[in-house]
C-alpha cells in the first residue's frame, strides 16, 4: 500500500538504471494484522487493511521502469535471476502474496531474528 501512496518518488529525472524495487504487493495494509483484535472480519477489512486490486505494471510503463513479477517461491527465484543484471533502465519486481496469512509470516519471521 504504501509505495502506490509514494510512487510519485519515480517521477524523476535522476534515477540510474542500476536502481531496483522489490515491492511486496499484499493488497492492502496487511502490517495491521499483526495487532491483536479482530481480524478477518467486515469493519477490519473496511477500516483498517484498505484491501485493493493494483498491481506496478502501469506505473513502471509510465516511468521507464522495466516490470516483472512473481506469485510464487518459483517464480520469485526465475525473476531474481535476471533483477539484478546490468541494464539500460531501472527495474521493479513485484511479488504478491497472500493477505490472509502475511501477519503469520511476519510474526514468525520476528521470532526468527530474536
Amino acid at each position: 500500500m504504501s509505495f502506490f501512496y509514494d510512487s510519485n518518488a519515480l517521477w524523476n529525472n535522476y534515477i540510474p538504471n542500476s536502481f531496483r524495487v522489490i515491492v511486496v504487493n499484499n493488497g492492502g495494509g496487511g502490517i495491521f494484522r499483526i495487532l491483536p483484535g479482530h481480524k478477518n472480519t467486515s469493519n477490519y477489512d473496511t477500516f483498517f487493511e484498505t484491501k485493493h486490486n493494483l498491481n506496478a505494471e502501469q506505473l513502471c510503463k509510465m516511468y521507464s521502469f522495466d516490470y516483472c513479477n512473481a506469485t510464487n517461491e518459483i517464480g520469485l527465484k526465475n525473476a531474481l535471476n535476471d533483477f539484478f543484471n546490468d541494464s539500460i533502465q531501472p527495474k521493479l519486481l513485484e511479488v504478491f502474496t497472500p493477505s490472509h496469512i502475511n501477519d503469520e509470516i511476519l510474526l514468525d519471521f520476528f521470532r526468527f531474528i530474536k
